[in-house]
């Protein structure tokens, strides 16, 4: 779905996935994830261990915790998308 936000191409496939009852997200921009279980590495550093951790909890169930860039951060990406355009 490329001309579509991420989030409506992971809500397709979560709906059509019923069996599915818990998921997270790894992403290092938050294009209109703002809904969803998002774990979000630097897009310098990568998925860290830390990361990881967090996502295992999350999916074992143990938190509902996300693990998202600060404010400021998302309202940069979100900035640099809507001018350089989605990068896929």
């Amino acid at each position: 779905m490329p001309s579509e936000p991420r989030c409506k191409e992971i809500l397709e496939w979560v709906w059509t996935h019923p069996e599915v009852n818990r998921y997270a997200v790894i992403d290092d921009e938050d294009d209109e994830l703002d809904e969803l279980p998002l774990f979000q590495p630097s897009s310098r550093t990568g998925l860290t261990e830390k990361i990881v951790e967090g996502v295992t909890d999350y999916l074992n169930g143990t938190t509902d915790k996300d693990m998202r860039c600060n404010r400021l951060v998302r309202a940069m990406q979100n900035a640099h998308s809507v001018f350089t355009g989605h990068r896929g």
